[in-house]
């Protein structure tokens, strides 16, 4: 079910970065979601308002599928984040099997890390989150954005700077966001002449890669689905309103299929 990518972006992506991490990884977690329910040893729910989401949504897990849900009456979303913090060490790896639902426009799903500091009251994280709204203005393949942060100060954003947070959105020509593909996030340190970076992969295949606001923070391994508010123009739509009853809800999916953290060699 898996889609490849142009071979002529794959090898000069290679070329260029030439580093192999396939093997002496060490697992850390994994949760191929086989039960009835949410593992709540490695899992918390997240219940907080995210954009114009109440979150609290507990996932339906069947047949190794975990599916995540946002429901149109009161607008309520989905997220999950790991009981376990991970640092970076040598390297981290985050990777996660999952896909969209065709969803209406207004809608974010999500595979990130996330780590707040209440001392300085900052905050550090790494993403790859696709954009219904995006997902639907598009043909012949789909958009997915990649974002970094570093000691992010909510209070008083800087966007873009490269130093607190960045971001970039990628089309990938006959990706289809609607199939299963597997999403990789690769955190590195610092080493020699090689600054810290964030890689990501789709497929096993290396397809972006960022030196800026790289993130220092242990973290928990997220996922969420929800809908932004309209401060977030890119992502938000008007079009997505909430249903007026319970009896007028509607229901989508943002399935995953597994999630697995490594720590490399």
């Amino acid at each position: 079910m898996k889609t490849s990518i142009q071979s002529g972006l794959v090898t000069l992506i290679l070329l260029a970065v030439g580093t192999s991490f396939a093997s002496a990884q060490t697992v850390l977690m994994r949760d191929d979601f086989n039960g009835t329910s949410l593992n709540k040893s490695l899992w918390n729910l997240g219940t907080w308002k995210l954009g114009r989401t109440q979150l609290g949504n507990t996932p339906v897990v069947s047949n190794g599928i975990a599916r995540l849900t946002f429901d149109t009456y009161g607008f309520k979303g989905t997220e999950i984040w790991s009981k376990n913090t991970f640092a970076r060490g040598n390297g981290l790896e985050i990777e996660a099997r999952v896909k969209l639902n065709s969803l209406p426009s207004g809608l974010v799903t999500s595979i990130f890390t996330y780590a707040y500091d209440s001392t300085r009251n900052v905050s550090d994280e790494l993403d790859i989150e696709i954009l219904s709204k995006q997902v639907n203005n598009t043909t012949g393949g789909d958009p997915v954005l990649f974002t970094t942060w570093n000691d992010w100060d909510e209070l008083n954003p800087l966007y873009q700077d490269g130093v607190h947070q960045w971001s970039f959105s990628k089309f990938f020509q006959n990706i289809n966001v609607n199939q299963w593909h597997t999403y990789v996030i690769r955190w590195l340190p610092a080493s020699g002449n090689t600054p810290a970076r964030t890689e990501w992969l789709i497929d096993s295949t290396l397809v972006a890669s960022s030196e800026k606001a790289q993130p220092e923070q242990d973290t928990p391994v997220r996922l969420n689905f929800w809908a932004p508010a309209s401060g977030w123009t890119d992502a938000y739509s008007s079009n997505l309103s909430p249903a007026r009853s319970a009896k007028n809800n509607v229901r989508y999916y943002y399935d995953v299929d597994y999630v697995e953290v490594r720590q490399l060699p």
